[in-house]
């Protein structure tokens, strides 16, 4: 078998790496750039320029890593794998599903974020539990079960998590986790606004949305063809400026296999990008929805401060000393703080 390498997971890297481990019938023998007699470092650099550096990487250092085409790139990957991921002090389940790094810290805020499979075929139901302020992974989840006792789960443990804010990808399955957390009325649910395109929260404030009861809202994270772009960004971003605290080895080593498969990012043929999803949306809401929840606080501040603030201007009832949460209805000074 002769090949150059293009990126990791595929064939040729999974032989190339069971050979190195002395497993199945390969001898490894790497051809690196350096062994022709007649090329230098100015020709290697050159390379750089004529074949730009992942293409320079696969044909000439045979480097897995630097060559593939994965969303985020595979030496920021390796950063993370040595100097961020760690094992869980804590592993639940009959499989040991349930990772946990951290737990319940009642000075902290949490958020659950989770993506939902079927429960019986090659896709997984995951989650991640996040310090919302910090961005940390505090606890992650990968495993198939069924949907009503995922829903279920995920209740649980955002309870645990001091009533976390509970997101829940709602395409097609997530319905039926969703119902779990509808029917035992958890308090903190994500819901998405049915205005289509609408996901910035500057917009959104600006036209009031936040202010909207859920009627016109829909349990759940809505991945449509205008937000997953807005997904793989987060996920670019956060990864490039190391702003993100990623602690699992599952999740690295998902995304080494998340590629852009022309210009659509999605895990190479035979992978799973559950846990990379459910993070993507975690990244999303939390720099927009939180954004939009605190704004939104900030609104109501404002608009109570200035009712108060405002108050001794009230000119109702024109006498000195009169209360102006009081107003004068058939003779009778009727008590109006019930409206707060």
């Amino acid at each position: 078998m002769l090949s150059t390498p293009n990126g990791t997971g595929n064939l040729f890297h999974k032989t190339w790496t069971e050979a190195e481990r002395e497993e199945g019938m390969f001898n490894p023998i790497k051809l690196h750039w350096t062994l022709h007699p007649d090329r230098d470092q100015a020709w290697r650099d050159q390379q750089d320029d004529l074949l730009g550096p992942k293409m320079a990487a696969q044909e000439c250092d045979c480097d897995f890593i630097t060559s593939g085409n994965s969303v985020v790139s595979g030496e920021l990957l390796e950063w993370y794998q040595d100097n961020m991921v760690i094992e869980p002090i804590e592993k639940r389940g009959a499989e040991e599903e349930l990772w946990i790094w951290e737990y319940a810290n009642y000075n902290k805020g949490y958020m659950v974020v989770a993506d939902v499979a079927r429960g019986d075929g090659s896709d997984y139901s995951t989650f991640h539990v996040i310090d919302i302020e910090k961005m940390e992974q505090i606890a992650e989840y990968k495993n198939q079960i069924g949907t009503k006792e995922f829903g279920n789960l995920l209740v649980n443990i955002a309870t645990e998590y001091n009533e976390a804010l509970l997101v829940v990808e709602n395409a097609n399955i997530g319905w039926a986790a969703l119902q779990p957390a509808i029917d035992r009325g958890y308090r903190n649910l994500y819901y998405t606004y049915k205005h289509e395109g609408v996901h910035d929260a500057a917009t959104q404030l600006s036209k009031g949305y936040d202010l909207k009861n859920r009627e016109n809202m829909t349990p759940g994270f809505t991945t449509s063809t205008r937000t997953r772009p807005l997904l793989i960004s987060k996920l670019d971003i956060y990864f490039r400026e190391k702003a993100c605290i990623v602690k699992s080895k599952r999740l690295i080593d998902e995304l080494f296999v998340f590629i852009w498969n022309g210009h659509r990012a999605e895990a190479q043929r035979g992978y799973n990008d559950d846990l990379t999803m459910a993070f993507s949306i975690a990244l999303f809401v939390r720099d927009n929805a939180i954004r939009l929840h605190t704004k939104g606080l900030d609104m109501n501040k404002n608009a109570i401060n200035n009712i108060v603030n405002t108050r001794g201007a009230y000119k109702g009832n024109n006498y000195p000393g009169h209360d102006p949460w009081k107003m004068n209805i058939n003779n009778d000074d009727e008590d109006l703080t019930w409206l707060l």
